[in-house]
């Protein structure tokens, strides 16, 4: 073997050698690009829970709690018996067309959806709701309502005091007097909105109470359910037409979506799921 074939082959190695390197700095600079352009790789999330359950679309096609993008990744649905338990205060859009001593809830009942054993994202532990009561009312009933301990107190009220021309203040103060005593006994509290009125001059004080529910829940660590907004007709203001058959009351639909706006929050914060 000549010692000029040697060096041929020596120096292609080198060569090759060089290349291969090259080629290494190209595709690590690439790489590196990606990740400045998309954020840092992740290899911790799950492309999605293998033991999550699906839930039965509503009428309208979308999943209860998922949001109407297709790229969103439905909620995974805990177990009912690991769902945070829940009691209600309320009026007759909370009571619905149930007794709720019994323990059943109507699809009259806007919090339906919410309870659900498949699709919902808390257990039932209670309801205290009556006809054509005010948060006056509901104020006097919370202790009762918060024992036993429940993981969470959801009011839906301010109907029938919107229907009294009470001013928001005086809801507020009532609200008040509920967030306290659930305070005092470490039970987070969430406060419905008030749903829209058929009469003009009506939902403009339901308006005037959401305002002032927001800015009151803000200032003291009040969850908001934000129900009314998927009922309100956001050019003709009042209800959306077919979601209530009285202007007071939600339809069993109507209900439906409140119990989604609800579920959405609820999943967004620690004691959600």
């Amino acid at each position: 073997m000549s010692s000029s074939g040697s060096h041929v082959r020596s120096h292609a190695r080198r060569w090759w050698g060089r290349s291969a390197a090259v080629v290494g700095l190209v595709i690590i600079f690439a790489a590196l690009s990606v990740v400045a352009a998309t954020g840092p790789m992740r290899w911790d999330v799950p492309i999605a829970a293998a033991t999550s359950q699906t839930a039965s679309d509503s009428a309208d096609g979308d999943v209860l709690g998922a949001e109407s993008d297709d790229l969103q990744v439905p909620p995974v649905y805990v177990p009912y018996e690991s769902r945070p338990v829940a009691v209600f205060l309320g009026d007759s859009i909370s009571r619905g067309m149930t007794e709720p001593t019994s323990g059943v809830v109507g699809e009259y009942s806007w919090f339906f959806g919410l309870v659900d054993p498949e699709t919902g994202v808390v257990r039932h532990g209670g309801t205290t709701a009556e006809n054509g009561r005010s948060t006056a009312w509901m104020a006097g009933q919370v202790w009762n309502v918060l024992y036993p301990k429940p993981d969470i107190l959801i009011v839906h009220g301010g109907t029938n005091d919107v229907s009294g021309e009470i001013t928001p203040p005086v809801v507020i103060n009532n609200l008040e007097r509920i967030r306290v005593a659930a305070a005092s006994a470490g039970v987070p509290l969430a406060v419905c909105t008030v749903p829209p009125r058929a009469d003009p001059a009506a939902d403009a004080r339901a308006l005037e109470v959401n305002a002032a529910i927001r800015s009151w829940a803000a200032l003291n660590d009040v969850i908001v359910l934000d129900t009314a907004a998927p009922l309100r007709d956001p050019f003709a203001g009042g209800w959306i037409p077919g979601y209530s058959t009285d202007g007071l009351h939600p339809t069993p639909s109507a209900a439906l979506l409140m119990s989604r706006a609800a579920a959405e929050t609820l999943r967004s914060i620690p004691l959600g799921v």
